[in-house]
């Protein structure tokens, strides 16, 4: 993987459901030897049979938080590898009318603090088959509408962002490459600094 720097960075992967978040973020913390947060979201939604309150939404986010900060003080390597955010979180809830005006500040502050918590979001794509998942999915045409909410949203934060497409491996290996131009845009400035 190499070593990107001595801390640990979070990088995260968002995108409607069934786009693949969850089987590209296993899979390369598998292959790179590193951490890896699934979705809490999931869990608590199943537990309930998706009949969430607006405070589910923020111990789901709460609950999320802490499983990354658990990875981050467990990881040795550099980066820990997190299948969604409070972004998501709080959109879901706003799509399925469980989370409503007045949203819950707590709600809003953790994603809002996803603006600088992760290294790096990548976006992953709906171009692959839909899985249908009775009582946690809802349809394609769902899956499509939610995910150009998450583009609106990002860009609405001014968040950078990667959109994956195509095969685990091909979006595996656009991972690997925009985190290396990641690092190195690092190298150059930390050499920027010492120079100066």
């Amino acid at each position: 993987m190499g070593a990107w720097q001595q801390q640990v960075d979070m990088v995260v992967f968002v995108g409607a459901e069934s786009t693949g978040k969850s089987t590209l973020a296993q899979h390369l913390a598998q292959r790179q030897g590193a951490g890896f947060v699934p979705e809490i979201g999931r869990f608590i939604w199943e537990e309930k049979q998706g009949d969430l309150s607006a405070g589910d939404y923020v111990e789901i986010a709460e609950r999320h938080r802490d499983a990354e900060d658990a990875a981050i003080r467990q990881e040795a390597g550099p980066c820990v590898f997190v299948d969604t955010n409070a972004l998501t979180t709080l959109l879901l809830g706003l799509c399925f009318g469980q989370v409503t005006e007045p949203v819950p500040p707590a709600l809003l502050r953790y994603a809002d603090d996803c603006r600088t918590r992760y290294l790096h979001h990548f976006v992953c794509a709906d171009d692959i088959p839909y899985e249908e998942e009775p009582g946690v999915r809802e349809n394609a045409a769902w899956r499509t509408h939610v995910q150009r909410l998450v583009l609106e949203d990002l860009n609405r934060r001014g968040i950078d962002y990667t959109v994956l497409t195509g095969t685990l491996e091909a979006r595996a290996a656009k991972v690997m490459d925009v985190l290396s131009r990641i690092e190195q845009d690092r190298d150059r400035t930390r050499a920027a600094a010492a120079a100066a």
